[in-house]
């Protein structure tokens, strides 16, 4: 293999003529006796621009917005895309290019694909490859083979996202959550980073006007969907209570994966209009398409897999709305474009007021489906169906039924039904953790004692249970996965014919957040940590001591309702196992 330059004037001169500047050259390799021409990247090629924006925001991820995503998915992406690129212009185009559209591909897929178990801090982790690898390959696959006149219909990464959303769903897939990390010094820079980079881009493309028409258009649609529809509502799994009214409204229009959305995925100059009337009212369509579809659901998963979709719908009907178009960008004004759009124009203008009406419409379908509930232990989802016309509307709902989560104030101290005086191990200071507040805000010093005391409670409970071989007395203290747990211990101990007392002692004791086992995009857990001692004295039959150990405790549990008969929560499941959020 061999590099040439191909043939080019020296820019020799005649005295007394100016010298002329030579013709630029063109790289070209032989390779078997063929040569083929080399593209090079250009630091004037948007595409780097996009790409230096994005591959910033993903070492931001890497390191202080904790994204759910490893290095290894990253590149694999990226390899992949770059491949299949630079093969199609080896073997189809016969060049040898710097694949800038597949690095883009692959880069957009990473940025927004994510796979159910995958944690931050796990940067080698290659868990759900052939996920990442297949969305990349469809993608790029869209952009050859399905064309119009010359161009790619879809923007690729953005139809391969949404097949894949919808095809595999939630059990393998998960888009990038709506908000990443709380607001603080990291989510300013990213801001800024965000809004910074793809005004510039859109300024250095002529895309200014999309970007700001679907901003504009989103901000207003969500705003008329949900005045009538106060009690739609958005469960997402970083927020601890549904999200509804104003502050959905407010999370909707800044969220930073919505940004993404606007300034890097929407404004694709291959897979819009030409003529700047046509990208504006491009931007708009989308943004009332992105209402519309997301709608008629409450779960996060559909509301951003309906924000994707809303772009596939909009890219399938862009050569009509050119064509539609075609008068108002030639005609100077819009009083002339209607002239000689004649009777389409009444069409068209009652399209639009169909689609704005339909806004509100399209919100209320979503209090016909069955509101989700927090998941279970074993991470099933209960479905709780909800009655319109009678009753109190969502938001109400969902906020009495936490309360009646929450122990009554001004707790004096549990009594259990059997009247029995329980005597607790002394309880050191509660420490919660910073993204605990950001979760639910509602967590105070206050709360997290009364949740730290209740848990010892009950596992003074099911000592005293265990003990007694008592299983009666055990459902006083657990319920769900955590009385199974504590159960079977008492039988195994019944089956052995020992009677084993346990007691603790605590040194520390935090409030955390958990990442959910089955499903990292399900709701986060609030879950009481115990770090300390625990003694297990052993005795046979005739209660003689056998043995006595004391060994290390670190347990975290995450409690329940309060049944009724007592003032304190129980114990529901364990989450010591879980991956801390």
């Amino acid at each position: 293999m061999a590099t040439t330059d191909a043939p080019s004037s020296r820019g020799l001169s005649v005295p007394g003529e100016t010298p002329r500047r030579p013709p630029p050259t063109r790289r070209t390799i032989r390779i078997r006796g063929r040569e083929y021409p080399v593209f090079l990247p250009s630091l004037r090629d948007p595409r780097l621009h996009v790409a230096a924006v994005l591959l910033t925001l993903q070492v931001l991820g890497q390191t202080v917005l904790d994204f759910r995503l490893s290095v290894a998915q990253i590149l694999i992406c990226l390899a992949t895309g770059a491949l299949i690129e630079f093969g199609v212009g080896f073997f189809k185009d016969k060049v040898i290019l710097w694949p800038a559209s597949g690095l883009l591909t692959g880069n957009s897929t990473a940025f927004i694909l994510r796979v159910p178990g995958t944690f931050h801090g796990q940067w080698w982790s290659t868990r759900g490859i052939w996920i990442f690898v297949g969305v990349v390959a469809v993608s790029m696959a869209s952009k050859y083979l399905i064309r119009w006149r010359g161009r790619h219909i879809f923007n690729p990464s953005n139809l391969g996202l949404v097949l894949a959303f919808v095809a595999l769903g939630p059990a393998y897939t998960e888009p990038q959550d709506l908000w990443w990390i709380p607001m603080g010094p990291w989510m300013i820079v990213t801001y800024a980073i965000l809004l910074g980079g793809g005004l510039l881009i859109g300024w250095e493309l002529k895309l200014l006007g999309l970007e700001l028409g679907y901003m504009a258009a989103f901000a207003i649609s969500v705003a008329i969907a949900l005045a009538p529809v106060p009690d739609h509502c958005l469960v997402a799994s970083w927020h601890a209570t549904a999200i509804c009214g104003r502050d959905l409204w407010q999370i909707l229009v800044t969220s930073p994966e919505v940004l993404i959305f606007a300034f890097f995925m929407v404004p694709d100059p291959r897979t819009v209009p030409d003529g700047q009337v046509g990208r504006f009212v491009f931007g708009v369509i989308v943004a009332v398409l992105s209402v519309l579809l997301l709608g008629p659901t409450t779960l996060e998963f559909w509301t951003k897999t309906a924000l994707l979709a809303s772009l596939v719908f909009a890219c399938a009907g862009r050569f009509a709305l050119v064509r539609l178009l075609a008068p108002l960008e030639e005609a100077g004004g819009p009083f002339a474009a209607v002239r000689r759009l004649g009777w389409t124009a009444p069409a068209v203008f009652g399209v639009t007021l169909l689609l704005i009406t339909a806004l509100p419409v399209s919100a209320q379908f979503s209090t016909h489906s069955p509101e989700p509930a927090p998941e279970l232990p074993d991470g099933s989802t209960p479905k709780l169906a909800l009655t319109l016309g009678s009753g109190p509307d969502v938001a109400t709902w969902l906020s009495g039924s936490a309360g009646a989560a929450l122990p009554p104030p001004n707790n004096s101290g549990p009594v259990s039904a059997s009247a029995r005086v329980w005597v607790l191990p002394p309880i050191p200071a509660v420490s919660i953790s910073t993204n605990v507040i950001a979760f639910d805000p509602s967590m105070n010093a206050p709360t997290a004692k009364t949740w730290a005391h209740d848990v010892v409670l009950d596992l003074v409970i099911e000592s005293e249970a265990r003990r007694l071989h008592d299983l009666n007395l055990a459902e006083g203290g657990a319920e769900g996965d955590a009385l199974t747990e504590f159960t079977d211990v008492i039988k195994q101990d019944i089956a052995a014919g020992t009677v084993i007392q346990k007691s603790y002692s605590f040194d520390r004791v935090s409030l955390n957040l958990f990442l959910p086992k089955f499903s990292t995009q399900a709701r986060r857990l609030i879950g009481v940590t115990l770090h300390g001692t625990t003694t297990l004295v052993t005795r046979d039959a005739s209660g003689k001591v056998v043995s006595q150990q004391t060994q290390p405790y670190a347990k975290s549990w995450g409690v329940g309702v309060t049944k009724e008969g007592t003032t304190y929560q129980v114990i529901s499941a364990n989450f010591t196992d879980l991956t801390l959020a």
